[in-house]
């Protein structure tokens, strides 16, 4: 059993020339061959499920979308025409709250637009506004945590560096003005119902039968929060979306992934909240050796590596 994570598919904007997404086309071709291959699809939970019988697992696949894209709606619409009624959807819910881009939506269409400009800007930013995104007691020592944060997909250094400062260690007090002064200065007029799923086509992807899962609040990384405010993040992400979807969530997505993404006290949290499961980023087949009857850290591959995992076979 193998977990993809996706994030942006969409079509090329002259306007994002730097932008890292799945092409449509691109996507469309990687499902149909999966199904070529003989793989069938499930959402998390029930995948998770399986592993407690004796199904045999080694052919599903766990398609996951990522961040509540208005991409996604798309996705679930071409999924649903090829007969593919199984993924899951994992949803932040500020924007929802506060009407306004995530942080880390902000710095996706910065470097989109910009490239490697973008750290210049932000240092820039930094300046006009006198603030500064190394100035909080934790940045030496998460600096160090997280230096490697990006190193397996962002050749780029620079690029590196900006989404490091705005995502693993620069001060998270601070960043959504530099952020906001920057798209300012060159023009970005995208709101948040331009990026995210409205509340309809949330419940319309439900409503065909994918999963609707949690991504907490604000996509903040875990692991730089202390317990109670990881625990709001948890529990008010998933009221949000039972509200809205009048079903259980009992999936839920780790903002940025990996190990170095949560901590002792997340995995103590999701028991208490009440969640299922927790997906994160990992290279690894998902199966009963795996996970070790853990099912909070649930490996996933990045949809970059599909060719290098089933198209060459």
């Amino acid at each position: 059993m193998k977990a993809l994570m996706y994030h942006y598919v969409r079509k090329f904007n002259s306007n994002f020339p730097f932008s890292k997404h799945k092409k449509i086309e691109d996507f469309v071709n990687e499902i149909k061959n999966l199904i070529s291959l003989g793989y069938k699809f499930k959402n998390v939970t029930e995948a998770i499920k399986s592993l407690e019988t004796e199904e045999d697992t080694q052919k599903i696949i766990l398609l996951t979308f990522d961040d509540g894209l208005k991409d996604h709606f798309n996705v679930a619409k071409i999924l649903n025409n090829l007969g593919i009624k199984k993924a899951t959807y994992y949803i932040p819910t500020k924007p929802y709250l506060d009407n306004k881009i995530l942080h880390v939506h902000k710095a996706h269409l910065i470097l989109s637009k910009e490239g490697e400009k973008s750290l210049d800007l932000l240092f820039e930013a930094c300046n006009n506004l006198g603030i500064s995104l190394s100035d909080h007691s934790n940045y030496k020592v998460e600096k160090e945590k997280f230096k490697n944060a990006y190193s397996r997909w962002d050749t780029n250094s620079k690029i590196k560096e900006f989404k490091s400062l705005i995502n693993y260690y620069g001060s998270i007090g601070v960043r959504d003005l530099l952020l906001d002064e920057i798209i300012s200065q060159i023009g970005i007029k995208l709101k948040a119902n331009d990026l995210y799923l409205s509340f309809n086509e949330i419940k319309e992807i439900s409503e065909m039968g994918f999963e609707i899962g949690s991504h907490g609040v604000s996509h903040t990384l875990l692991a730089r929060l202390d317990k109670n405010t990881q625990k709001e993040e948890l529990y008010n992400s998933k009221k949000l979306l039972e509200e809205l979807t009048s079903r259980n969530i009992n999936s839920f997505c780790y903002p940025y992934g990996g190990k170095k993404s949560y901590n002792k006290y997340t995995l103590e949290l999701f028991k208490e909240v009440d969640y299922h499961n927790a997906i994160s980023v990992e290279n690894k087949d998902i199966n009963k050796e795996t996970i070790k009857n853990n099912f909070f850290e649930i490996p996933r591959y990045d949809c970059n590596q599909i060719k290098d995992l089933f198209l060459k076979k």
